[in-house]
């Protein structure tokens, strides 16, 4: 029963928070799972015709086509969990990475925090834009 109600807790504190701080949750959210996921999975991406794919490729055209498409309230989470993708690797494209070792690297990790931080002094603008 008590934990029912930390949930009941959680999702209020959720729904209580504007459009652009809820965006920037669930964009952080994604970072961390993506990161988590891809860390003990540790399997090269697929390759396809001697191309080899990223998650960072499927998380950008998804955002892409988001911005091209549509303008709903409710694309906004669709918006926030295909930038989170992106920018799980944005670390790993700057810095020109190869190896799972190098998507896990000190400058890739400071990398995506500077980008964390630039998402979260302009979540205004990306929503503001989006809508």
């Amino acid at each position: 029963m008590i934990s029912c109600n930390k949930n009941y807790v959680i999702i209020l504190l959720v729904m209580n928070m504007n459009l652009y701080d809820q965006y920037f949750l669930f964009t952080f959210i994604t970072i961390l799972i993506t990161r988590i996921i891809v860390y003990i999975l540790n399997k090269p991406s697929p390759t396809i015709k001697n191309f080899r794919t990223h998650h960072w490729m499927f998380g950008l055209a998804f955002t892409i086509i988001l911005f091209c498409i549509s303008n709903f309230y409710t694309n906004i989470y669709l918006l926030s969990i295909s930038m989170g993708i992106f920018f799980d690797e944005i670390g790993f494209i700057i810095i020109r990475g190869k190896t799972h070792k190098d998507n896990y690297s000190p400058k890739s990790f400071m990398i995506l925090l500077f980008f964390i931080i630039l998402l979260f002094i302009f979540r205004k603008n990306i929503i503001n834009f989006y809508l």
